[in-house]
């Protein structure tokens, strides 16, 4: 019968056993929500370092082909377009759409966008979850066959920085708007 009593005593955990138990899930858990918000963040913003890609080859791709000057413009959460980006036109003749902030270049298949319903766009990076550290406007300009690429003002650099929480991303071209 001593050897039952025995059993009987070592059959359960005590609250120790099970307090540890809890903290060791807790550490588990916390640690896969921490990973998992920082790989969300890391997909947003590698969404959007494609999108201005795509963007800065759009711009250099509508100055080459229908000969016209081309903003791309991105603004910083103080812009008139907060953490959005837009490429305007300027036609031979005088209608410069920068100008008169009337943008018709029509978004890009699956990306998000703002529309004033008159044809002018207005795009959001990664669906606005991704801003832009600070304002920058290129300006795209055939000269005979070749795109040349300059800042305005004059001067600036020819990048583009984008920011997720404590996450940075910075994409660059060269003067001849190849994204580098």
């Amino acid at each position: 019968m001593g050897r039952f009593e025995k059993l009987k005593k070592e059959a359960g955990f005590t609250i120790v056993e099970l307090a540890a138990v809890v903290i060791i899930l807790g550490i588990i858990l916390l640690t896969a929500t921490v990973s998992y918000a920082n790989s969300r963040k890391g997909l947003a913003l590698r969404s959007a370092v494609q999108e201005v890609e795509r963007a800065i080859n759009r711009a250099r791709s509508i100055a080459g082909e229908e000969g016209v000057d081309v903003y791309l413009q991105f603004w910083d959460s103080s812009g008139a377009h907060p953490n959005q980006y837009t490429i305007y036109r300027v036609y031979p003749g005088g209608v410069n759409e920068r100008d008169e902030d009337t943008p018709t270049e029509t978004p890009f298949p699956g990306s998000s966008y703002l529309t004033d319903g008159n044809g002018h766009y207005w795009f959001k990076l990664a669906e606005g979850a991704v801003q832009v550290q600070s304002g920058v406007t290129l300006l795209f300009r055939r000269e005979g066959s070749v795109v040349r690429v300059s800042t305005v003002p004059a001067g600036g650099s020819l990048q583009v920085i984008l920011v997720k929480g404590d996450l940075t991303a910075t994409v660059s071209c060269n003067e001849l708007g190849e994204v580098i």
